[in-house]
């Protein structure tokens, strides 16, 4: 029997005003327990853009203590 998926938890903090709903996360952000973990996925480097900064250089946490610190929070609709 297969074993059932379990998303990631939510990104959101105190601040968090806009929250970014996503599918259930893939195989390659749930082996890495990231959200947007897959090197082809847009998501970092689109941000990253709009705000002027290197998000996909970043640790993973730094990336989001900055989503954080816009007010923006992450989350999969499926869970």
């Amino acid at each position: 029997m297969n074993a059932r998926l379990q998303g990631l938890p939510p990104v959101i903090g105190r601040e968090t005003r806009v929250l970014i709903l996503g599918s259930f996360p893939g195989a390659a952000s749930l082996a890495a327990r990231q959200y947007y973990a897959h090197p082809r996925n847009a998501f970092w480097p689109l941000l990253g853009a709009l705000w002027g900064m290197d998000l996909p250089g970043m640790a993973y946490a730094d990336r989001l203590q900055e989503l954080q610190r816009r007010g923006l929070g992450l989350w999969d609709v499926y869970a």
